[in-house]
């Protein structure tokens, strides 16, 4: 688990590196704030007790995902390759079946670093902030809705499992491991969609300071179409604007009907994040293990 102090430090640090190269970070802060105990996630870079550079790893199923940054004032002398010749010994890499850089699009050094590792880009990811406008959720009154949202409890541990599985690819276990995690954080709000008196899909929200990003939104599979996801975005929309803060929320762009239902609903492009598969060389060892 990181201290307050080192969640200090890489907050001043993004905020540092977002400023100068106009791009936005995708730290997965709910993922930061209740590390487990045990496997190395995260390395750091320190510089006359100043945090200068920061990697981390995300898991994801059998995905991992890495993201990391540098001062600006430090680039160019190799601090994040030396932080990631620390990760890629961790248990956390090794046990993954896929390596994934995440690197927003218009950052000019996260992008080279990347390209001269030769990762091949895997997938295209889209930020978007609600935003005013004559289509936007914020300009609509709350009425008699189709969807019904209701806090996750423990029995809905099943369905959040098949939802994931079906719409993202994580496996069961995986998801069922996650929400038995003791740590599961407190800033995350679990929502359950119903229709009709029945649980047909999941929305979450996940709370920094002024911004709610919407993830984790799946409805089931045979019920899409009839207005049932709009309901549920809006509810959670609205409920969000009302407590101040900004909604944000990620597409993918290979996902064209998501997209589209976003941008329906007032969701603006604000940034992009690319995703790089890395293979690791292969060592003697791998090799010899091949024979």
């Amino acid at each position: 688990m990181l201290k307050l102090s080192q969640l200090s430090d890489i907050l001043e640090l993004q905020h540092k590196c977002e400023q100068h190269d106009g791009i936005t970070l995708k730290l997965n802060w709910d993922i930061l704030r209740h590390r487990s105990p045990g496997i190395q996630e995260d390395f750091f870079g320190y510089e006359d007790g100043k945090l200068v550079s920061f990697l981390a790893l995300y898991g994801f199923g059998r995905n991992i995902e890495v993201c990391g940054m540098t001062d600006p004032q430090y680039r160019q002398q190799g601090r994040f390759s030396q932080l990631w010749e620390q990760a890629v010994q961790s248990p956390a890499i090794k046990r993954m079946n896929r390596i994934l850089f995440n690197t927003p699009h218009r950052s000019v050094t996260g992008q080279q670093w990347v390209h001269n590792r030769h990762a091949k880009l895997d997938s295209t990811e889209y930020s978007m902030k609600l935003e005013h406008g004559e289509h936007s959720l914020l300009g609509q009154s709350a009425g008699t809705e189709i969807a019904q949202l209701r806090q996750f409890q423990e029995e809905d541990t099943d369905l959040w499992a098949r939802l994931d599985a079906d719409a993202f690819g994580i496996p069961e276990f995986s998801t069922i491991a996650a929400l038995a995690n003791p740590s599961r954080s407190l800033t995350k709000v679990m929502l359950v969609i119903e229709h009709g008196g029945l649980a047909v899909g999941k929305i979450e929200i996940d709370r920094q300071d002024e911004h709610s990003w919407i993830y984790g939104f799946v409805v089931d599979p045979v019920l899409r179409g009839h207005g049932i996801g709009r309901s549920a975005l809006r509810q959670v929309a609205l409920q969000e604007h009302a407590r101040g803060s900004h909604v944000w929320l990620d597409v993918s762009a290979t996902n064209p009907r998501a997209l589209h239902l976003y941008e329906s609903c007032g969701f603006v492009q604000q940034d992009i994040q690319d995703y790089y598969e890395y293979e690791l060389p292969q060592t003697s060892n791998d090799l010899s293990n091949m024979k």
